[in-house]
């Protein structure tokens, strides 16, 4: 089968550019509020996770323009959701869209099959995770006005695991030189048993 890549933007109900015509920009509009309302139904794991996409990724069949798989990134950039997968059906995969309906509708850029894949295979590895820690060394990247970091080794799966803590503000870094335990949550990066672990955009849970 081959396919096409494409990025676009998340449509948002409230922001249609200018250079959409007014047919346009109301179809759009009716389009947006028809997904929103009822796609995210039938996605019961990312039902919260949809409106916080900002960037589309879709793999569609080049003969049909069928839609096959999707991935959502944030703002940053960061894989928050992927579909087909499990009981999720998909938010443009589980319409009537086209190849073609995306680049009349949206501004759309092509990527790569390699773009796609990584992408897809990286939100397998990062997972939503919690861990309270008293054993831990602090450390400092000397660089960014001096990022401050943590390591420390848990028991994961089964496994004595190092992991390194990345925070994603400066104000909980600073919290860190005053406390013995830390209850941190973040996003939870593993690449294999032979890698670090990595605890991503880590905040302190008061």
């Amino acid at each position: 089968m081959k396919t096409t890549y494409i990025q676009f933007d998340a449509p948002k109900s409230d922001s249609q550019t200018a250079k959409d015509g007014l047919i346009k920009s109301s179809l759009k509009k009716a389009l947006v509020g028809i997904l929103t309302t009822i796609i995210p139904k039938a996605n019961p794991d990312f039902d919260g996770k949809i409106d916080e996409v900002q960037y589309w990724l879709v793999e569609c069949d080049n003969e049909t323009g069928i839609p096959e798989r999707e991935i959502g990134l944030d703002k940053e950039g960061r894989v928050i959701l992927k579909m087909p997968f499990k009981d999720n059906y998909g938010y443009w995969t589980d319409n009537n869209l086209l190849l073609n309906d995306f680049k009349e509708h949206f501004v759309v850029s092509e990527i790569s099959k390699d773009s796609f894949e990584q992408s897809w295979e990286l939100f397998d590895k990062i997972s939503n995770f919690e861990i309270e820690i008293s054993d831990f060394q602090t450390l400092s990247t000397g660089a960014d006005g001096g990022r401050i970091y943590l390591t420390t080794e848990i028991n994961y799966k089964g496994q004595l695991r190092k992991l390194v803590i990345y925070f994603a503000d400066k104000s909980d870094e600073l919290k860190v030189k005053t406390k013995d335990k830390l209850k941190l949550s973040g996003r939870l990066f593993d690449e294999g048993v032979q890698q670090s672990l990595s605890l991503l955009d880590t905040k302190l849970i008061d």
